[in-house]
């Protein structure tokens, strides 16, 4: 559809909504007032102090737990809703998010994704671990360009910092409950209890969340595609001290579904099924497996944070455990044929520590240094089942990395007077990698390792690199600032376990060049806030085959590519009256491959390409979101009508440029409708995925085997949801 033709439909939906609540509705300027609230402003730790997000000179958008339910946001895939310089996709577990074209699909226990992801601090390693349902949030701050002294630990294109919120001084709870199609049920809890008088407070939240299939499984008439996540998080407060206060905090997910695992072949390539006797799979949400799909996945996180004031300084310590495991089964030759499986296995344990030192005089200089150490034991065993006639094997790959590494970092500010300021920060990064390896050919008719296919390496190799940066702010009038920066992001290198690989691959490196401005005009009415981005990627981490390499033969990860990332942000929120706010994000991006000769292995005939001047994947050129909310006063009660809606251009799913895996441009509505019954209960219609688009989640094309295999985003939904708080 068109932009034009989504404009009306957006126009459409808004004043469908007018016209049939305007005759009812009993408006008074007061009550509007009272319960419209002014543009958010969101303070944030993104410089490990906190300040406004509109005071601090980094491209960041901040979004407020009560911001994410009017959207009806609830994981980190939805994020990309409401922010459109974001891209995640996911075709299992994994989590795959990319920020202004920078990201990875590489999913090995001796790499990381390349846009960092924290909870409460704590930076969760594994990308099986990246995909968060939200629970009692009070904030996700999604931080754009490469943070290679702060946060540093390989966001070589930014970071998603997830807030759960934290134990107040008052007894207070809350409950939601959800009912929708596909026989959604969501249920979420939260209670906060007071222990002792000003010493010691308690939350606790835990949610459980059932839903039956998106798809339908045509061969045996199952639903695929389901949901089944029960969840808790609990934190402890204790003041010892008026200066000193300790946080303990837990949390634990269990899943037991087979969500984003609904493979619907799109074209069967040579693959076996190509002159098989099969069903034919018309609609884009079914599919045709002769074996269930499912997820198995336990992940558990602990923590300990002390806070201490001192007189000029204040010191923070992270201590953190995390602990996953998960098991999935995949049809992956996604036919009701039996000739190709996959049953992976992966777990993680990671220890993390980070000290903070933060000055709070409030002089002319503002510094922090700091200290992050990560020990971390994955392991990634695949399973992949070839039942071709003729034949019945195992390839099992099963590879255990270790990894241990520290990092020392500092950034200070100084105030040249009350309008201009320069900041400049360095991290020293050191990474040791481990890997013991081992892959055999198992014969399945006796479950024996065939004689010869051992393959087996034991490797280690350290990384280190230093990441400086500068900024330079402009703040001519309170609620204006300029700035301009210039950054080194880093992603250490390490070893892929999905298939035999002796060699390393080495890290990659971004300088990112940046100018912005953050601006509040119009009597605090209007928020404009903009960017200009130019980074200089090099040593790109890629899945392909080398220059020179046989011809079909496995791909690997080798530093493959430099690029050029160039693009311009603009993000607007207006609130024209008291009945009315609406927002405007856009991003324009032009992310290409300077450097790159590859062979595609689904066209081996045509050899290497110089695939210079083709563009980097999940990286449209044109995204927008926009969102809108309306309130009307009935009685006493508000009727608020939220609506979004996110369009992003045509975009290559792989790194070949290749046509047969592209998500052509799309575009989504979401819309909301909450009434107040009482001060303390509301009820809320929704609609997710209005027009019931089909939209390509992400895709894979492996010609020889099963043809181009794709994941697609989740139908039309709608339903209730009733929230009570206490």
């Amino acid at each position: 559809m068109k932009l034009s033709n989504v404009a009306i439909a957006v126009s459409a939906l808004m004043f469908t909504s007018v016209n049939a609540f305007a005759e009812d509705a009993k408006s008074s300027d007061e009550a509007k007032k009272e319960k419209r609230k002014p543009i958010e402003t969101i303070s944030v730790t993104a410089q490990k102090r906190v300040e406004s997000v509109q005071d601090i000179p980094i491209a960041i958008t901040a979004f407020s737990g009560d911001r994410l339910v009017e959207s009806g946001i609830e994981n980190s895939l939805d994020l990309q809703m409401i922010d459109p310089a974001l891209v995640i996709t996911t075709n299992t577990v994994a989590a795959q998010p990319y920020l202004r074209g920078v990201g990875t699909d590489i999913f090995t226990p001796g790499a990381e994704s390349s846009i960092a992801t924290f909870v409460d601090d704590v930076y969760i390693s594994r990308t099986t671990s990246a995909l968060q349902d939200f629970l009692d949030i009070e904030r996700v701050d999604v931080v754009k360009g490469p943070q290679g002294v702060l946060f540093g630990r390989n966001a070589v294109g930014g970071a998603l910092n997830v807030y759960s919120n934290k134990p107040t001084e008052d007894f207070e709870g809350k409950v939601s409950a959800t009912i929708g199609n596909f026989n959604k049920r969501r249920l979420e809890g939260m209670i906060n209890v007071p222990l002792v008088d000003d010493k010691v407070f308690w939350r606790f939240a835990a949610l459980s969340s059932q839903r039956d299939g998106y798809s339908e499984n045509i061969f045996t008439g199952k639903d695929v595609d389901n949901d089944d996540v029960i969840s808790f998080r609990t934190h402890l407060k204790v003041n010892v001290t008026d200066d000193f206060n300790l946080l303990f905090s837990a949390n634990h997910t269990k899943e037991d579904s087979d969500r984003n695992l609904a493979i619907h072949i799109d074209d069967y390539g040579i693959g076996p099924a190509s002159a098989a006797d099969r069903l034919t799979v018309k609609d884009k949400h079914d599919v045709s497996l002769n074996e269930d799909s499912y997820l198995e996945s336990e992940i558990s996180g602990y923590s300990l944070t002390a806070n201490v004031d001192f007189d000029n300084v204040s010191f923070k310590s992270i201590t953190a455990y995390r602990e996953s495991d998960v098991k999935e089964h995949l049809d992956l030759d996604g036919t009701e044929l039996d000739y190709l499986a996959n049953s992976p296995k992966f777990t993680s344990e990671s220890l993390t520590q980070e000290f903070q030192l933060v000055s709070t005089d409030g002089g002319d200089f503002d510094w922090v240094v700091g200290a992050f150490f990560l020990s971390e034991e994955a392991t990634q065993q695949l399973n992949i089942e070839l039942t071709f006639p003729g034949t019945g094997f195992k390839i099992q790959p099963d590879g255990l990395v270790e990894t241990d590494a520290y990092a020392f970092f500092g950034n200070v500010k100084y105030h040249i007077n009350d309008e201009w300021a320069i900041s400049g920060g360095i991290r020293y990064n050191n990474d040791e990698r481990t890997i013991d390896f081992v892959q055999n050919t198992i014969n399945l008719a006796n479950n024996t390792v065939i004689p010869g296919t051992t393959l087996a390496h034991k490797n280690s190799k350290e990384f280190s690199s230093t990441t400086p940066r500068i900024v330079a702010e402009y703040k001519p009038e309170q609620d204006l600032m300029f700035y301009a920066s210039a950054s080194r992001g880093y992603k250490a290198g390490g070893f892929n376990t999905n298939v035999y690989q002796e060699e390393s691959f080495a890290p990659e490196f971004v300088w990112a060049y940046e100018g912005g401005f953050k601006s509040t005009v119009w009597d605090d009415r209007a928020r404009i806030n903009g960017a200009a981005f130019y980074y200089d990627y090099k040593d790109m981490q890629l899945n392909s085959l080398p220059p020179g390499g046989e011809t079909g033969s496995f791909q690997v990860v080798f530093n493959a590519a430099k690029a050029t990332v160039k693009g311009i942000e603009l993000a607007t929120t207006f609130v024209p009256n008291d009945d009315f706010e609406y927002s405007v994000s856009v991003q324009l991006l032009d992310a290409t491959f300077d450097d790159f000769v590859a062979e595609n292995p689904n066209e081996p005939a045509i050899g290497e390409i110089n695939r210079s001047g083709g563009t980097m994947p999940r990286a449209p050129e044109v995204s927008v979101s926009f969102s809108s909310k309306y309130i009307w006063i009935i009685g006493e009660r508000a009727l608020t009508w939220h609506a979004d809606l996110r369009y992003e251009g045509d975009q290559y799913l792989d790194v070949f440029q290749d046509d047969k895996v592209q998500r052509e441009s799309n575009y989504m509505i979401n819309t909301r409708l909450n009434y107040e019954l009482t001060d303390d209960m509301t009820v809320s219609a929704w609609i997710r995925n209005l027009t019931d688009e089909e939209t390509v989640q992400s895709s894979i094309r492996a010609d020889n085997l099963l043809g181009v295999a794709s994941f697609y985003a989740p139908p039309r939904t709608f339903g209730l949801t009733l929230d009570w708080s206490f």
